[in-house]
């Protein structure tokens, strides 16, 4: 009898005790969150790769389509879901110059992954009533190049979110069968390719995954696989049609489809090592395999293991294509997934200690750990936010203006005409002096400038004229050219010949002369052989694809002819691309 009035003031001291545990964890949740926003901020920058998206969408905006230059289909960008992300948010805020919208979005969609995919752990590990400790997210915020790319411009806040948005839904749907959210959940997570080419790995191994946890019937397994294919495999279609490739134009410039292990490698190393990684991850394994052991359930191990076999498979794809210039870039969301199982974990005296150990490691990382730029004639690998820093002279290069005003003499050119009205084909000499030939007939552009910083100069350039890129990104012809892989995206420059062969007047002499002058480092026999080079074959071919007038029948060509297209080579040299498509 007595045992009934002891046990009620039991309950009740309890019900307190579950209040502190739950604003405890909303503590842990809501200090990622606004640690990772205040550190972003104060590595607040963008890239001029960033203002490549911008002058897409100002194009998008215009009316042009998702195109570089009016007349040229051309996918400069590698994300193609940023991309209308930025143009929908440049049409809302009535802004064709979206550059600060870019690293205002990033850092928003950055801190919102990070409360979304710490909520998930925890939910993993014990819901509401478990004591939480911050164990990963430790190793996340002590890493400054997540600080930094948490706004860079780039796709890489929607990289963030979408991957923790991915863990969230797999960690909430265990146990749930509805149909609605199953096939919601796949919609999401087949969205991968669509962020970044190589997500398609991440999201085929989330979407198995929630396969086997909710272990669907047939028709919302259908339900669900037409869910995740539908915007990936449309996006896909229209690629083919309108672009007549079957990747974007940059993974053509680098060579994505070589096998590159060593420079891979080195590009892992040259993340881990300044940072001394290897003692969080050590930790991380260690306490990972410690909590898999405990489960019992099937199914939470399922979900725990998933975004560590994404990051592992992400990781293989990093290291054979040999990685990236840009420092950490490619390397930061395997970072990411491998870390999710555990950026909290239940409260213990061993995970206490752990995260003491973590908490100590991340102060003098953030303090001391420093990446110096590699510079060694094989491995070039960047410190690009350092880079623009200088470049711009600003301490925050946050909007276009603070990358254009480096070029104001070619922007004078361009918006002047730089020829007294002349259509005119424009670029930057040895010295900086501005050089001009006239261009060549049929150019829908007014005036066309050579762009070796490819985002700065076309968000300098009105959208009527015309941005030929320097390195391929964006150039048909440039993008295919044989050349090794030497620095990823800086690899392929499209030599004065090419240039003066597709783009200037025929009739213009090659040779320095008069008002209108080249580079002296080509002769007329290698602008001839490039210009017959180019009406022949295959080249022929692709110079339709981008530049005719779209129609259905120019559409049902592009589809039907982009495997082939995307497997053509060039050789740099004119007179051997002659012989090779010209006979």
């Amino acid at each position: 009898m007595n045992t009934i009035p002891r046990a009620l003031p039991r309950a009740e001291n309890h019900v307190p005790e579950i209040g502190r545990r739950m604003r405890w964890n909303g503590w842990v949740t809501g200090g990622s969150v606004a640690l990772i926003a205040i550190l972003g901020y104060f590595t607040r920058w963008i890239c001029d790769d960033a203002l490549i998206f911008t002058r897409i969408v100002q194009q998008i905006l215009a009316g042009n389509g998702p195109v570089y230059n009016v007349g040229e289909r051309a996918e400069a960008a590698t994300s193609a879901l940023w991309e209308w992300l930025l143009a929908f948010a440049g049409f809302v805020f009535g802004q064709t110059d979206t550059s600060t919208l870019s690293w205002v979005l990033g850092l928003a969609l950055t801190a919102t992954g990070f409360g979304l995919a710490v909520d998930a752990t925890r939910r993993l590990h014990g819901g509401h009533t478990a004591v939480m400790v911050p164990f990963g997210i430790f190793a996340l915020l002590g890493v400054r190049p997540v600080w930094q790319y948490a706004t860079s411009g780039l796709e890489t806040g929607l990289n963030t979110f979408w991957m923790a948005l991915c863990w969230w839904l797999l960690v909430r749907l265990r146990g749930i069968t509805a149909a609605k959210p199953i096939v919601g959940a796949a919609l999401v997570m087949g969205l991968g390719p669509l962020v970044r080419p190589e997500q398609a790995l991440v999201a085929a191994v989330f979407l198995v995954a929630l396969w086997l946890v909710v272990k669907p019937t047939w028709r919302v397994t259908a339900a669900a696989v037409a869910a995740a294919g539908a915007l990936p495999v449309g996006y896909e279609i229209f690629r083919m049609g309108f672009y007549g490739i079957l990747v974007p134009m940059p993974a053509l410039t680098k060579n994505a489809g070589e096998s590159l292990w060593a420079r891979g490698f080195a590009y892992v190393g040259d993340f881990v090592n300044p940072y001394l990684l290897w003692l969080p991850l050590v930790l991380a394994t260690v306490f990972l395999a410690s909590l898999l052991r405990r489960r019992q359930n099937k199914t939470d191990l399922i979900v725990a293991l998933t975004p560590v076999v994404a990051g592992v498979l992400l990781l293989g794809y990093v290291l054979k294509v040999g990685g990236d210039y840009m420092h950490a870039r490619m390397v930061l969301p395997i970072f990411f997934l491998v870390l999710l199982p555990v950026l909290v974990l239940p409260s213990s005296k061993r995970s206490r200690a752990a995260a003491v150990v973590l908490l100590t490691w991340a102060i003098f990382c953030a303090s001391l750990g420093r990446f110096v730029p590699v510079d060694s004639g094989k491995n070039l690998i960047d410190d690009e936010r350092g880079y623009y820093r200088a470049w711009t002279g600003r301490m925050y290069p946050t909007e276009s203006a603070d990358f254009t005003w480096k070029m104001q003499h070619l922007k004078d050119a361009v918006t002047s005409g730089a020829g007294d009205g002349q259509r005119t084909l424009i670029y930057q000499g040895i010295r900086e002096e501005v050089l001009t030939t006239p261009l060549r007939g049929g150019q829908p552009s007014r005036n066309a400038i050579i762009g070796v910083y490819l985002g700065t100069v076309g968000v300098m350039a009105p959208t009527d004229v015309g941005v030929i890129d320097f390195w391929g990104l964006a150039n048909p012809i440039g993008a295919r050219f044989d050349y090794p892989t030497v620095k990823p995206g800086h690899s392929k420059p499209l030599g004065n010949a090419w240039l003066l062969a597709d783009y200037a007047d025929p009739a213009a002499p090659v040779q320095p002369q008069g008002n209108f002058v080249v580079r002296a480092d080509v002769n007329p026999d290698q602008v001839a052989a490039a210009r017959h080079a180019l009406s022949c074959g295959d080249l022929a071919e692709i110079q339709r694809s981008a530049r005719e007038p779209m129609s259905p029948g120019r559409f049902w060509d592009n589809l039907t002819g982009a495997g082939h297209r995307t497997g053509v080579s060039i050789p740099p040299d004119p007179f051997e691309a002659e012989r090779k498509f010209c006979g």
